[in-house]
């Protein structure tokens, strides 16, 4: 995984942050998703192709009837309503024309608790500020 360096106001002042990046604008399609979980499985690429097309339609029918989705080593999927206005002043005026749009929320995996917490969908990536090579500054790998 990249970063670059990033100036960002904070209050009154300028501060620098590292600010995760894509080295393209085109993200990885749904086949070639497949095609790298087929190379990991038995599978082939045109029935883990089929099986990624049909996801969105089935999770949506579960969260549509008040059911998480939670796919393991990849985490949470819920519906989520954005409201419009800053709110009622009482539960009978709450209603329909306050939801502006309904959005899906991702909360990633978490294993464990305390200090022995982990998540699987970050485990083994390695941190690498853009421009610089391994020779350059030692790569940290994220915990």
């Amino acid at each position: 995984m990249f970063f670059k360096k990033c100036r960002l106001k904070v209050g009154n002042a300028f501060k620098w942050f590292p600010r995760a990046m894509t080295l393209t604008r085109y993200p990885a399609t749904t086949k070639d998703v497949a095609a790298r979980i087929a190379r990991m499985s038995t599978a082939s690429p045109g029935d883990v192709h089929l099986v990624l097309t049909c996801l969105p339609t089935v999770m949506a029918q579960f969260m549509d009837e008040g059911r998480p989705v939670h796919i393991d080593g990849l985490g949470s999927f819920f519906f989520k309503l954005s409201c419009a206005g800053r709110g009622v002043d009482s539960p009978d005026e709450v209603g329909r024309q306050q939801i502006r749009s309904i959005r899906v929320q991702f909360l990633p995996e978490r294993q464990g608790r305390g200090k022995n917490m982990r998540r699987p969908l970050t485990e083994g990536i390695t941190l690498t500020e853009w421009g610089k090579t391994e020779d350059n500054e030692a790569q940290k790998d994220v915990e």
